[in-house]
């Protein structure tokens, strides 16, 4: 039972990071009038622009943050994706390529928290902090846990 559990929380952080992708990447064709869709809030690029305007980012400065950020999120689903197909009973390369998954992911929290403290959204930064947290409480646990 402990091994399914650790199982599923793979595969959640897989389809949390699966819907973090689209979420961005379809806003993204939705700012470029490529679709139109009630499913995905595509705000996070509007709030990254008003977020940076003021210290003078350039509109290249912003595409690049959000594309980094689109990429980022990509890459995390990914493996998290490669991590939930490994059988659990080759567990070396099961916890190898969890851990793979894990330390990129909350890579991305870590530049999160920096961003936030950097321009001063400290409502934003407790979101990412509890975020953030939850998943390295996830990690712990596959850790930690016993078989």
């Amino acid at each position: 039972m402990r091994i399914f559990f650790k199982q599923s929380l793979v595969a959640f952080w897989f389809i949390w990071w699966a819907f973090a992708f689209l979420t961005d990447f379809i806003g993204g064709l939705e700012l470029l009038g490529y679709t139109s869709t009630p499913w995905f809030d595509g705000h996070n690029y509007p709030f990254l622009q008003k977020t940076l305007e003021q210290f003078g980012a350039t509109p290249a400065v912003d595409i690049a943050l959000f594309v980094g950020i689109i990429a980022w999120a990509l890459i995390a689903a990914l493996l998290f994706l490669i991590a939930v197909a490994t059988p659990y009973q080759n567990r070396k390369l099961w916890i190898k390529r969890v851990d793979t998954a894990f330390v990129v992911s909350i890579g991305l929290w870590l530049a999160f928290f920096l961003s936030d403290q950097t321009v001063m959204k400290f409502d934003l930064e407790e979101n990412h902090m509890v975020q953030g947290g939850f998943q390295l409480l996830c990690y712990l646990t596959i850790h930690l846990l016993p078989d």
